[in-house]
C-alpha cells in the first residue's frame, strides 16, 4: 500500500512543495519516497512506498514505462499481475522488474483505459502521458483505495489523503455544508463529496482524464464509470454453496501473493472465520489477529479462539480498554482527515497496530455483510417486500400510522412497522441514518448549516443511486445492497480500514471485495440470501463444511465498542463538553451535547452515535480549521532527489 500525490499546473511547480505534501503521508509508505518532475516543471508526481511485491529499488515509484512515454504513481495491489504480464510478454513487452506497478503501466500503454476491465485488485492511480500531455486517473471497483482531487487557481491536485492537498498553500479550507449535513446524517462524507469546498473524491469504479489546454492549464474531465454492480439473479441454481466455496478459496489464494509476511483478521464472525478457513484449506500457515474488550457483550475473543483452534492458526489477541481511546483520539482525528463517526475505528486501529508487529499484509472479511445481505435491516426489507406484494399501499400506510399511535415511541417494532408507510427512498435513507434524522437535524441546526438544510436533503444522495438500482426492478434487498456498496462500504467501512491500517503501515485486503466474489454475489437471488428469520443465508449454508454451527448461527455482534458505557464513565471527559465557545458554536444548538448526554445517562435512549458525532466534529473542526499544517502531525521522512523526464 502506498501514498500518491501529484500536480499539473499552468505555471512551474516547486518540487519541494510536492515533496512536503507527499511526506505528510509518510505513514502510508515508509520504505521509499519518490518524486518525478517534467522538464518544464509544470507536472510533478510523488509517491510514498510500502514495499509489498518486488522489494527491489528498481520497482520504486513514480515508475516510467519502458518507452519513456508514461509515468505512473500507484497505490494498491494488482492481484492478477502475473497473468497480465504473460499476456503482455506475448505482445513483445520486456519487463525490467517483477512488480505489479510495471505490469499496470505497461497494460495501460498497450490497452489504454480499457485495461481497467482486466484488473483484479484494489487501486488508485494516476498515469501521466508525456506525449499527449494528459493525466489518466482511476479507482478500484469498490473504492478500497482513496483518491482526492481539486483544481486550485490553475493547478490540478490529487492525493491519497486530504491532508496532502491541504498542504498546498493556495488550498482554502472552507466547509462544504452539504457534506457536513451528510456527515451528521450518515456518519461519514459520501463520495464524491468532500468536507472542503472545491475538493472531490473520484467515485469507486470510475476513471477520469485531465487534459491540458493550449496554454498548458489543466482541464479536469467528468468522471465516468468503467464498472458498476449488476444484479442478474440466476434462479436455476438452488444450492450456491459449491460456487461460493470455490470462488472464495480462489480469491483468497490470488490475494495471498506478496513478498512480505501475510496474515488475517479474525473476529470469530462468519466473514473473517471463512477467510481464515479458506487460507488454511489452501495450505497456508495462517497468523490471525483479534481485539477484545473486558465487557463480555462486546468481546468476541472466545469465538475467534475457537476458529483459531480448528485451523491451528498462530493467534494473537489485543485487549482494548478506555484509556486506549484517550491515547489515540487526537492522532486518529489527524489520520481520518474528514469527520468520521464509525467509532469501530478504535478497535480497527488497535488490531492493525498489533498485526503490524508480525505481518505487513492482512486479509479481512470486510464486505461480506454488504455483498451477501448480512444485516438485520435486510430481514426487514425482505419482510417489506413480501407485504408489498400482499397489501395495497393504502393499507400499509394505515398500518404504519397505527404503529406510531399505539406502539411505544422509538421501539424497534414501532420503527419497523412505521417504515412500511414510507416510499422506498425515504425508508432506505432512514435505514442508512446513523446520527440525526433530518427532522431532528433541522431543529438543532444554526447559521450556515440551517441555511443549507433549506434547500438540501440527504435524500439527494440516495435518489440518484436508486435510479441505477430501482427497487421496483431489482427489489428492496438488492437496492439496499447497492446503496451499501456505494455508501456504507465506500464512505464508511473502507475508509475506516484504510486510514487505520495505513496509520501503522499495514496493507489490508478485503477478500469479499475481490471482483469474482462481487460478481457471484450479484447472481444470487435475494430470496436465497435473506428471509425474515435469517440474514446471510447463502453464506452460512455454504460454510457448513468449513465451520461449526455455533460460529455460523450465533447472534451477530458486529465489530462494536462499549462506547455507550465508556461515555458515562471513563471517557466522559472526551464526550461531555459543550459546543459553546467551540468550533461548532453557531452551527448546532449549544445545549445539544448536554441534552443528548442527559438523555443518554437517564437510559431513556441510546444516543452513543449522536454524542460521538457531535463531540468528534467539535474536536475535528478545532483541529482542522486552524492552520494548514495541523499540530502534532506524525514525523515525516526526508524526500529523495527529483528525476527529470519529458
Amino acid at each position: 500500500m502506498c501514498g500518491i500525490v501529484g500536480a499539473i499546473s499552468d505555471r512551474p511547480i516547486d518540487p519541494g512543495t510536492i515533496a512536503e505534501m507527499r511526506d505528510s503521508m509518510a505513514h502510508r509508505g515508509p520504505d521509499h519516497a519518490g518524486l518525478w518532475s517534467a522538464k518544464d516543471a509544470r507536472v510533478c508526481l510523488g509517491h510514498r512506498r510500502l514495499a509489498i511485491v518486488d522489494l527491489n529499488a528498481e520497482a520504486n515509484q513514480p515508475f516510467i514505462s519502458h518507452d519513456g512515454r508514461f509515468v505512473i504513481t500507484f497505490n494498491g495491489e494488482i492481484y492478477n499481475y502475473q497473468s497480465l504480464a504473460q499476456e503482455l510478454r506475448k505482445q513483445g513487452v520486456a519487463f525490467r522488474t517483477h512488480s505489479d506497478t510495471e505490469v499496470l503501466v505497461e497494460a495501460f500503454r498497450y490497452w489504454g483505459h480499457q485495461c481497467l476491465e482486466r484488473l483484479s485488485g484494489m487501486f488508485a492511480f494516476a498515469i501521466w502521458d508525456t506525449r499527449e500531455r494528459k493525466l489518466f486517473c482511476a479507482r478500484d471497483r469498490a473504492g478500497e483505495k482513496p483518491f482526492y482531487y481539486a483544481t486550485v487557481n490553475g493547478t490540478f491536485l490529487f492525493a491519497s489523503e486530504l491532508k496532502a492537498l491541504v498542504g498546498w498553500s493556495e488550498f482554502r479550507k472552507q466547509i462544504h455544508f452539504p457534506a457536513l449535513v451528510d456527515f451528521l446524517t450518515f456518519g461519514f462524507v459520501p463520495d464524491p463529496k468532500c468536507i472542503w469546498e472545491g475538493c472531490q473524491k473520484l467515485p469507486p469504479g470510475h476513471q477520469m482524464f485531465v487534459e491540458t489546454n493550449s496554454e498548458g492549464a489543466p482541464v479536469a474531465g467528468r468522471p465516468s464509470a468503467y464498472w458498476d454492480m449488476e444484479f442478474d439473479p440466476d434462479d436455476s441454481i438452488s444450492d450456491w454453496g459449491p460456487k461460493i466455496l470455490d470462488t472464495l478459496q480462489a480469491a483468497s489464494k490470488e490475494m495471498l501473493l506478496a513478498d512480505v509476511p501475510v496474515g488475517a483478521f479474525l473476529s470469530g464472525g462468519v466473514d473473517s472465520s471463512s477467510v481464515t478457513a479458506a487460507l488454511s484449506r489452501s495450505g497456508c500457515a495462517v497468523k490471525t489477529f483479534t481485539v477484545g474488550f473486558e465487557d463480555k457483550d462486546y468481546d468476541e475473543r472466545h469465538w475467534a479462539r475457537k476458529v483459531s483452534q480448528i485451523y491451528a492458526t498462530e493467534h494473537t489477541e489485543k485487549l482494548v480498554v478506555p484509556r486506549d481511546v484517550s491515547a489515540v483520539f487526537e492522532k486518529l482525528l489527524w489520520h481520518y482527515d474528514e469527520p468520521f463517526n464509525d467509532y469501530s475505528y478504535l478497535p480497527t486501529f488497535y488490531v492493525c497496530r498489533e498485526a503490524r508487529k508480525f505481518i505487513t499484509v492482512a486479509l479481512s472479511g470486510d464486505g461480506g455483510d454488504e455483498m451477501f445481505a448480512g444485516y438485520k435491516k435486510y430481514q426487514r426489507l425482505g419482510m417489506r417486500q413480501t407485504l408489498q406484494s400482499l397489501l395495497p399501499g393504502r393499507v400499509r400506510s394505515l398500518l404504519a400510522a397505527g404503529a406510531e399511535s399505539v406502539l411505544p415511541e422509538k421501539s424497534p417494532f414501532q420503527k419497523t412497522v412505521s417504515s412500511y408507510g414510507m416510499d422506498a427512498p425515504t425508508m432506505l435513507l432512514d435505514m442508512l441514518t446513523t446520527c440525526f434524522p433530518l427532522r431532528t437535524l433541522r431543529t438543532v441546526a444554526r447559521g450556515a448549516l440551517a441555511e443549507t438544510l433549506k434547500h438540501y436533503s440527504p435524500t439527494d444522495v440516495v435518489r440518484p443511486l436508486l435510479s441505477k438500482a430501482p427497487p421496483k426492478d431489482v427489489g428492496l434487498v438488492n437496492a439496499m445492497r447497492y446503496l451499501d456498496l456505494k455508501l456504507t462500504l465506500a464512505g464508511d467501512i473502507l475508509v475506516k480500514v484504510d486510514r487505520a491500517s495505513m496509520a501503522v503501515s499495514l496493507e489490508v485486503r478485503p477478500v469479499y471485495l475481490h471482483r469474482e466474489v462481487m460478481a457471484l454475489a450479484g447472481r444470487i437471488p435475494p430470496g436465497l440470501l435473506v428471509d425474515r428469520k435469517q440474514a446471510k443465508k447463502a453464506l452460512k449454508s455454504a460454510f457448513r463444511p468449513w465451520l461449526p454451527n455455533e460460529i455460523l448461527y450465533r447472534d451477530k455482534m458486529g465489530f462494536g465498542v462499549p462506547l455507550k458505557k465508556w461515555i458515562n464513565g471513563d471517557l466522559s471527559h472526551l464526550f461531555s463538553g459543550s459546543t459553546q465557545g467551540g468550533a461548532l458554536e453557531g452551527l448546532l444548538d449549544s445545549s445539544l451535547i448536554a441534552s443528548l448526554t442527559l438523555q443518554h445517562l437517564s437510559g431513556s435512549a441510546d444516543l452513543t452515535s449522536a454524542i460521538h458525532s457531535v463531540a468528534l466534529l467539535n474536536s475535528w473542526l478545532g483541529r482542522w480549521t486552524g492552520s494548514a499544517k495541523p499540530k502534532n502531525a506524525p514525523a515525516v521522512t526526508e524526500g529523495h532527489a527529483v528525476s527529470k523526464a519529458s
